[in-house]
Parts: C-alpha cells; sequence; structure tokens
C-alpha cells in the first residue's frame, strides 16, 4: 500500500474503509525490495501510491499489481506508458488474486497486505506453490502467529498452512510511525521461501482439514475430528489422540489429511 510518491495528488489520502496505512519507512522498503532478486518477476498486492512498487519496478523483469482502489487502479494504468513491463488489475484481491497468478505466473508476490483480511487472503496466497518467494506484510500479530512454531499458543491454522510449500522468517517488525497515517498497531514483514518438498496432500485437502481441526482449540484432536476418525487412526500414524490442535506440527497435519482421505501415509523415523 505504500507512500506519497513525487507528483502524485495530495488528494490521494488513505481511505479508512480498505485499511489504508502508507508505508514510509525507507529501511522497510529496502527491505522488502531487495529481497527480489534482479530480472525476476512478481505480483504486488495494494500498491496504494507506489512506495514498495517504485523500488520493485526498478527489479524486476515483470511487475503485476493488484489495486481495489479506482485512484490508485487509474493512477498505475497511467504509469503503463511509461512502465512497459507493468500490468494492472483493478480489482479486489481476494476476487482477482487466483487469475492474476495463472495469467502474470510470478515468481514473488509482495505486499502490505490489507489488515482486515489476511487471515483468508494469507490462506489463499498460501494454496501458490512460486519458484520466488512471498514478502509480505502483516499486523505483528498475525505475523507472530504464521512464524509460530507448534506447541506455541499463538500457533494455529496458517501456521500450517504456509508451511504446505514454504518455510516462513520474520524479517522485520515496524512500528505505527512507519507508516502514514500511523495505524494503532505494530506491522511485522514476513518472507516465505519454497522449502522444495513435495507435499504429500493437496492443499485443499490440507486447509480443510485444518480449518476443522483447530475450529475448537481447548478440544483434543480425537474430539476434533470425533465420528469420522479412531483413536487407533491416530494411534497408527504416531500421533497421540489426546493432543491439541497446537501440539501438531505440519507432518501431522499431513497424517490426519491422508487420514480422512484413506491415503494414509505411515512415515517410520
Amino acid at each position: 500500500m505504500g507512500c506519497s510518491v513525487a507528483g502524485m495528488s495530495e488528494s490521494f489520502r488513505a481511505n479508512k474503509a480498505l485499511g489504508q496505512h502508507f508505508l514510509i519507512s525507507e529501511k522497510a522498503i529496502r527491505t522488502i525490495a531487495e529481497a527480489i532478486p534482479q530480472g525476476q518477476s512478481a505480483i504486488e498486492i495494494g500498491p496504494g501510491p507506489g512506495a514498495i512498487t517504485t523500488s520493485v519496478l526498478a527489479r524486476v523483469g515483470h511487475l503485476t499489481i493488484i489495486e481495489k482502489d479506482d485512484r490508485f487502479a487509474e493512477y498505475w494504468q497511467d504509469k503503463t506508458n511509461i512502465y512497459n513491463h507493468l500490468s494492472v488489475v483493478h480489482g479486489d484481491v481476494l476476487e482477482v488474486l487466483e487469475s492474476a497468478v495463472q495469467q502474470a505466473q510470478p515468481d514473488w508476490i509482495v505486499g502490505n497486505l490489507p489488515y482486515n483480511i489476511s487471515g483468508p487472503l494469507t490462506a489463499q496466497l498460501a494454496s501458490f506453490s512460486l519458484t520466488g518467494g512471498m514478502i509480505l506484510m502483516y499486523q505483528r500479530e498475525v505475523g507472530q502467529r504464521i512464524v509460530a512454531e507448534s506447541g506455541s499458543k499463538i500457533y494455529g491454522g496458517l501456521s500450517v498452512l504456509v508451511r504446505h510449500f514454504y518455510s516462513p522468517k520474520r524479517l522485520i517488525t515496524l512500528p505505527p510511525g512507519a507508516f502514514n497515517p500511523p495505524p494503532k498497531v505494530h506491522s511485522m514483514v514476513i518472507q516465505l521461501l519454497p522449502h522444495g518438498n513435495t507435499p504429500d496432500c493437496a492443499y485443499a485437502d490440507l486447509q480443510t482439514t485444518v480449518r476443522q481441526g483447530f475450529a475448537h482449540r481447548r478440544k483434543t484432536i480425537f474430539n476434533q475430528f470425533r465420528g469420522e476418525l479412531t483413536q487407533d487412526d491416530f494411534i497408527s500414524v504416531n500421533i497421540d489422540p489426546q493432543k491439541r490442535p497446537e501440539q501438531l506440527d505440519y507432518a501431522d497435519w499431513v497424517k490426519i489429511t491422508l487420514l480422512r482421505k484413506g491415503t494414509v501415509k505411515i512415515q517410520h523415523d
């Protein structure tokens, strides 16, 4: 969602309804842009006035931006006359992301994500297996949940889903003053890099399992799937049926997904 760019009208103020907070931290802009290797392709979500965009455009072979705000979509569409390696998708990212990824085939996805939709958006983003990875900004508490390891109280569904194709890592934490207008929360930039392992289950199946498994965090994993899986089913894949959802790592969730599909693969240490 960017900061003010030279020559851009002051009338482009942040739209509270769209959760806009424009990045003005040069350190953060540099950290995000320089994480993308020269010459690769990228999608940027919600560029706004373009603090991140301008820096990324100087590095990539092609950039596709997804912008919902009519003002900024028009602004960047005009800029395609200057940047012949820039494309604009005007729409709600939750509705157009899949088609944009299919069309652009990006190496990377970057963005200062709208905090009010960061949960469902991340669940969708995690389904794409990119050759490069993702550099994404979140409200700090959401970022902490994404990078959390199993056993942590804040470990949850997103912690599992991002690990299907990626290894998450915190890059930088930002105070409210890094944005204009400043939000009431701290922010965190997360890097997702491909781990290179071939998943044993489909992402959609894992997502369905994780959604059900974390529906009632205080219940045991056996009770989450009572009537569908037996205690012996869990024991057969070396999962204690009395554990709670946050105690299970990514590999455990894959095992449960395979159990539910009837295609379990018992892995021996």
